[in-house]
Parts: structure tokens; sequence; C-alpha cells
């Protein structure tokens, strides 16, 4: 007895090449989300570790612009006593505490009182900034059950993408499906040697 086999169009994509379509599909996003697992293990301390240092870098960009700054200023105060007479006389008389004759000198209370002769020296609080993520980067290349965890995750999605979303095994499981046998028995069935 002769049986026709469906026709399709020239149209229409058979159910074998949509369902391939959808397996290769699984298989390769099953690989690309097991390889960011991966990476994202084995990148995180690294990125960790480039945050720090970057932290520490732009702190101490801040503090040489800040030292720069009071350098800058310490200069001009230099060159206004070598080259202002009269500058150079207001510090002398503020050292010593000496008055003009034409001056009166008013009492002020000592909260109030700013001496000259003091420099400030103390930097500026310069304070770092994180980034947002830096939080889940410093869990990722610390706690070791995370890491441990993805990396298992990233194992099984490659174990399941080599065994289950591959034409063969979805065949083989179909049939034997319908055996019921188990998918540890039809695994081992599908790779190991027969003798």
């Amino acid at each position: 007895m002769l049986t026709a086999s469906p026709s399709y169009s020239a149209h229409e994509p058979s159910p074998d090449t949509i369902s391939g379509l959808v397996i290769s599909l699984l298989f390769w996003l099953c690989m690309i989300v097991s390889a960011v697992l991966f990476g994202v293990v084995s990148l995180s301390p690294k990125l960790l570790a480039y945050l720090q240092l970057r932290s520490q870098f732009d702190m101490n960009q801040r503090k040489l612009v800040a030292l720069e700054t009071q350098a800058d200023q310490l200069q001009r105060v230099i060159d206004a006593m070598q080259h202002d007479k009269e500058f150079a006389a207001e510090l002398i008389r503020i050292e010593f505490d000496a008055a003009r004759p034409d001056e009166e000198i008013i009492p002020v209370d000592p909260p109030l009182k700013r001496d000259a002769r003091v420099v400030e020296t103390s930097l500026p609080e310069i304070t770092t900034e994180h980034v947002w993520y830096e939080p889940v980067v410093k869990n990722l290349a610390s706690d070791s059950k995370l890491r441990t965890s993805l990396l298992g995750a990233a194992a099984m999605l490659v174990v399941a993408a080599f065994t289950l979303l591959q034409p063969a095994g979805l065949n083989a499981t179909a049939t034997t499906g319908r055996q019921s046998s188990s998918t540890w028995q039809n695994l081992r069935n599908r790779y190991s040697r027969r003798f």
C-alpha cells in the first residue's frame, strides 16, 4: 500500500526545518549564556581590582590638584613679598602686632579673630565616587559559593546543550521516551561504547 507523503509548498518551511532552527537557536543560546556566566566568574576579580585602582587614582588626582592649588597660592604670597613693598610691610606689621598712627584697632572676640600668619595647610576632604555596579562585582569576586554556583550552572547548560539540544539527542529521547526508559539510560546508551 502506497502512502503519499505530505507535500510542502516552496514558500512554507517544513516542520523539520522549523524544529531544527529552534533547536539550533536554543543550543546557541545555552552556549552564550554559559560563556557569559563563565566570563562573569573569571573576570569579576580583575574588574574589582581595576575599580579599586581607578578609585585610588581618582583620589590621588584630586589630592594633587588641591596641593597644586595650595602651592600656587603660596607662590603668589612669596612673589608678592618679594616684589610688593606695601604687602611686605603689611605682613611685618601684622607679625609684630604693630599699628600705624592713623589706625584704630577694634577689639574682636576670639572666635571671630583670624590670624593672617597661619596658612591653611589642610587639604579639603576628598571623597571617592563608586560606580553603581561595584557592590555586585565585589560580591561576585569574594563569594565563593556564588562563584561555584554560577560555574555549575554554566557547566549544566553546556551539558544540556550538547546532550539534549542536538537533533539526534531529541530523536533518541523521543523514541526511547515512548519505551518508558529514563533520560539517564538514554544518555548512557547514546554515548557509551558497545562491545
